[in-house]
């Protein structure tokens, strides 16, 4: 299976989107990997394949077998354990990676209504039907199938993030997340702990404790990777009681302990953390 990364070329749309991920695949082996959790959202457009999402306290897996519908959109994102994937077809997908909340300027669907449908696609840009995703998988050259997705996604930028909403992740993003609670986050918003909880349930899908949670485990991720810091001083300036808090909050994310997960983790350009196939290649692109 190939895998490439492009990064979006438009200045505005640096903001919302952090790259495109197009994977393809062209025979019927089965292949696994597996993501962890994070908070930007996933956009993913199938073609010709059916998506079997299994989501709930035990599992979260999506499998991926031949399909007879053309295609097939989905939402994934607000993880709070490992998302694993098995693919059982040939397979031909876009990905649409977009930063926290940035979906919400580009649609007014709800993100309840979004993470439950088979066809999301449609549902956010419904002046659109089936022709333009014809187009986008007729286009082999995959710098053109982003330069589309791009137009598509301009055309329909609407700015509407709520300006609290834009202050709480500007300060969170320049927080370094070290002592950052939801009552920090409230008195820097000046607004209540409550008002809070409803802005990000409404417009990023999940509370603010698990938004900053899942922040903490890829920012301690990060520096593992980087190899900076010990893991004792990495769990003390990420707000982690202790080492034995740590290695428990990355059995919970990952699935795996700290130094199990770094002898098998992936990284491609920083952007795509995953476990896979040693036969899945990875390419990266920055047009």
């Amino acid at each position: 299976m190939n895998t490439v990364i492009l990064k979006p070329r438009n200045e505005i749309l640096k903001r919302y989107v952090q790259y495109f991920l197009f994977f393809n695949k062209m025979d019927n082996s089965t292949q696994n990997y597996t993501t962890f959790p994070n908070n930007n959202l996933c956009l993913a457009i199938y073609k010709q394949n059916n998506v079997n999402y299994f989501n709930d306290q035990q599992s979260n897996h999506c499998v991926i077998t031949e399909g007879d519908s053309n295609f097939v959109s989905r939402c994934y994102g607000f993880h709070k354990m490992p998302f694993q994937v098995s693919i059982n077809s040939c397979l031909d997908q876009v990905c649409i990676i977009f930063y926290p909340s940035a979906l919400g300027a580009f649609t007014a669907e709800p993100y309840r209504d979004l993470m439950n449908a088979d066809h999301i696609f449609e549902n956010i840009f419904p002046d659109k039907n089936s022709y333009f995703l014809e187009q986008l998988f007729a286009e082999h050259d995959l710098v053109k199938r982003a330069q589309k997705i791009e137009s598509l996604l301009i055309k329909n930028l609407n700015y509407e993030i709520p300006n609290k909403l834009r202050d709480s992740l500007l300060f969170i993003s320049k927080s370094n997340h070290e002592n950052l609670t939801v009552e920090i986050l409230a008195r820097q918003l000046g607004i209540s702990e409550a008002s809070v909880f409803r802005l990000f349930k409404n417009h990023l899908g999940q509370n603010p404790k698990s938004f900053l949670k899942t922040i903490r485990f890829r920012t301690a991720l990060d520096k593992m990777l980087r190899k900076k810091d010990s893991l004792t001083e990495i769990a003390y300036l990420n707000q982690y009681y202790d080492q034995a808090h740590l290695i428990k909050d990355f059995k919970s994310f990952s699935g795996h302990s700290p130094k199990h997960l770094m002898s098998k983790i992936t990284s491609t350009q920083n952007d795509l953390l995953w476990i896979c196939d040693k036969n899945i290649l990875n390419d990266f692109y920055n047009f």
